[in-house]
């Protein structure tokens, strides 16, 4: 197919944010065999002389119209698309009416957090895509618009690390790279958890008043530590994590998660994924696994080898332009 991937793209950030899932459905898509035109929503947005995104959202959505005029797209792909209007997907629905509409969201969908702007978009849509399941999910059931859950991306070329293979000694048996800022339920289990490490060696980034890490110095980091923490703001919500599991497993690490996120659907327990159902449980068996860097590296591995055979960037474009051209499931591992 012929695809306009309109998303953030951040081209104006240098490369700081080469890992982001919009470069990974690119890719994948294009590995799928698609022609992809990526377009820049912020950065269009952003193209005036106040370098504004707000001030420039309508001249972004103009620049939307006049892509898909050009481009002619059997698919307008979009990601997350804040700055896009119900009104100008209508546009294009009246213009192209041969040419489906489907939209990824990979931010979390339960308040306080904002993605009202979904709902006023579902009735332009052929398809929605997001990283949630369970009831959070269901509230997008509204309208024709088909509704699935997707994981995150991988993309080996980006996740490459592979850092089951070193078994040597660490600087970190567990790191966490994730911002504490306004989200005090985090820094209070963050916290409890230095207090209650017993030897632990813990790393962090962007939290517990250490600087965040960008670009490569992510990659530097992870491949310090033998383990790495997987922590969302929420971690009741079925299926939800962002896209730090990915960056975390398929670079190899050994990776612990809330067992209350019900990623155990995604990742065997104990052999491809640590599940915890407490704080004091994830120190018994981070404390067990330090102790047992063949046995944590192993898990890293199998869960290595899962995110890239069954979570690439390749077979969850597959699987979203067979859901949106066809109405099929197609025979992705996940769907059901």
């Amino acid at each position: 197919m012929r695809i306009v991937h309109a998303a953030h793209y951040s081209l104006t950030r240098d490369g700081t944010e080469f890992f982001n899932c919009e470069f990974k459905f690119h890719t994948g898509l294009c590995q799928a065999g698609h022609y992809v035109y990526p377009f820049s929503i912020n950065d269009r947005a952003r193209a005036n002389i106040f370098g504004s995104k707000t001030f420039g959202k309508g001249f972004s959505n103009t620049c939307l119209l006049a892509c898909c005029k050009n481009v002619e797209p059997d698919l307008l792909l979009l990601g997350h698309a804040q700055y896009i209007k119900p009104e100008t997907l209508g546009m294009l629905r009246q213009l192209y009416p041969q040419m489906k509409i489907a939209l990824w969201y990979v931010d979390s969908v339960y308040p306080p957090h904002n993605y009202e702007h979904l709902f006023e978009k579902l009735p332009y849509l052929d398809a929605l895509f997001v990283t949630t399941g369970g009831a959070h999910l269901d509230q997008f059931r509204k309208t024709p618009c088909r509704v699935a859950f997707i994981p995150n991306p991988a993309d080996s070329n980006l996740e490459r690390l592979n850092l089951d293979e070193d078994h040597s000694m660490k600087e970190y048996d567990l790191v966490y790279i994730g911002s504490d800022k306004n989200r005090p339920e985090r820094r209070s289990f963050l916290e409890e958890l230095i207090q209650k490490s017993d030897g632990l060696r813990l790393g962090f980034a962007a939290c517990m008043n250490q600087p965040p890490v960008w670009g490569a110095a992510k990659d530097h980091l992870l491949r310090k530590s033998l383990m790495a923490l997987n922590l969302s703001d929420r971690n009741d919500i079925a299926l939800y994590s962002s896209d730090r599991v990915v960056q975390l497993t398929g670079n190899g690490l050994c990776t612990f998660s809330a067992a209350s996120s019900g990623l155990q659907a995604l990742y065997e327990p104990d052999q491809e994924m640590v599940f915890f159902d407490s704080l004091a449980d994830l120190v018994v068996k981070a404390k067990r696994l330090a102790q047992r860097p063949e046995e944590a590296c192993a898990i890293g591995r199998a869960g290595r080898i899962k995110t890239h055979q069954r979570y690439s960037g390749k077979a969850i474009g597959d699987f979203m332009c067979t859901f949106v051209m066809n109405g099929t499931r197609s025979s992705s591992p996940w769907p059901q």
